[in-house]
């Protein structure tokens, strides 16, 4: 199986396992079940393929580039109310779905 169908497999199948984990977080954290493709799922999205392509190609220095950006663009946004509990727990999340991904590409690349 090529690289890239390799990881687009991993990516979808991981992310269909996300759509319900994300699910039960909004529930917790928002009180309700609804769940719309927005600009936040899509920014998730692009975020999660971001960190499986850099832990993929073995990119050190753009996961903590990420890590820079993901807390600046926080620091100054008064305008959006999200607790920093539910930012924190989406972020671990992310995380370690990323983290699953990669374990599962390490396993099945060869």
């Amino acid at each position: 199986m090529s690289k890239i169908a390799l990881f687009t497999a991993i990516f979808l199948m991981g992310e269909m396992v996300a759509y319900f984990v994300f699910l039960l977080v909004k529930k917790r954290f928002e009180k309700k079940w609804q769940w719309r493709i927005d600009i936040q799922v899509i920014k998730g999205w692009l975020e999660r393929s971001f960190l499986f392509l850099c832990l993929v190609y073995d990119l050190p220095h753009a996961l903590i580039a990420f890590g820079a950006i993901k807390i600046g663009t926080r620091v100054n946004d008064k305008d959006n109310k999200v607790s920093n509990d539910y930012f924190f727990v989406g972020n671990m999340v992310s995380l370690l779905l990323v983290i699953f991904y990669y374990a599962s590409w390490l396993l099945w690349k060869n």
